[in-house]
C-alpha cells in the first residue's frame, strides 16, 4: 500500500476482491478507471465507474463487467459474446484482442459512469446509444481510434461516462 499525502494506491489484487465481496453484499463502489481499454469511453484516472449488482440475466452484449479471466486477470471490459454461461470481453480501446470469462467470475457490473464529474447511468438512452453503436463498429473501431487517438478528441456530446 502506498500513501501519497492524499489518497491511498491499493494494488489491484487486495482492492478488487474486497469490491467483489461489497458487491455481492449488495453495496455499491466507485473506482476511479486505471488504463486506456476502455478508451474512447472512458479516460485514465479522470473517470469514474459506479459498479454494483447483479443478476446472471443482466450479462448480456453490451454490459460492462468487472471480472477474472481465464488467466486469473482482473480486468474490466465489455461483453461482445455470450455463449450459456461463457462470456467473451472486450475492452472500447481494444481491437481485436479479447478474454474469456464466465459468470461465475463476474465480480460487478457498471452501474453508472462518471465522466467529468457528472454521473450517467448506463440505463440512459444516451450511454445505450453509445455502447450499441460502439459495439457495431468493432469492425472499422481500428480506424476510429486512430483518428481519436491523433485528435485526442472523441464525439462532443459524449460528456456521460467512467472504469479501473
Amino acid at each position: 500500500m502506498i500513501d501519497n499525502g492524499r489518497k491511498r494506491i491499493i494494488p489491484n489484487e487486495v482492492l478488487l476482491p474486497e469490491v467483489a465481496r461489497l458487491i455481492s453484499e449488495g453495496h455499491t463502489v466507485t473506482l476511479t478507471v486505471r488504463g486506456n481499454s476502455m478508451n474512447p469511453f472512458l479516460v485514465d484516472r479522470r473517470d469514474r465507474i459506479i459498479l454494483g449488482p447483479f443478476t446472471d440475466d443482466d450479462l448480456q452484449p453490451g454490459v460492462a463487467v468487472l471480472a477474472r479471466d481465464t488467466n486469473g486477470r482482473i480486468i474490466f471490459h465489455r461483453i461482445i459474446h455470450r455463449n450459456g454461461q461463457e462470456l467473451t470481453l472486450l475492452g472500447d480501446g481494444n481491437i481485436r484482442i479479447t478474454e474469456q470469462t464466465n459468470i461465475a467470475n463476474v465480480m460487478g457490473v457498471m452501474i453508472a459512469a462518471i465522466r467529468k464529474e457528472k454521473e450517467y447511468p448506463c440505463n440512459d438512452r444516451v450511454w445505450q446509444r453509445y455502447s450499441f453503436w460502439w459495439m457495431k463498429l468493432i469492425p472499422v473501431r481500428r480506424w476510429l481510434l486512430a483518428i481519436f487517438r491523433r485528435r485526442k478528441i472523441f464525439h462532443p456530446q459524449m460528456t456521460r461516462i467512467t472504469q479501473d
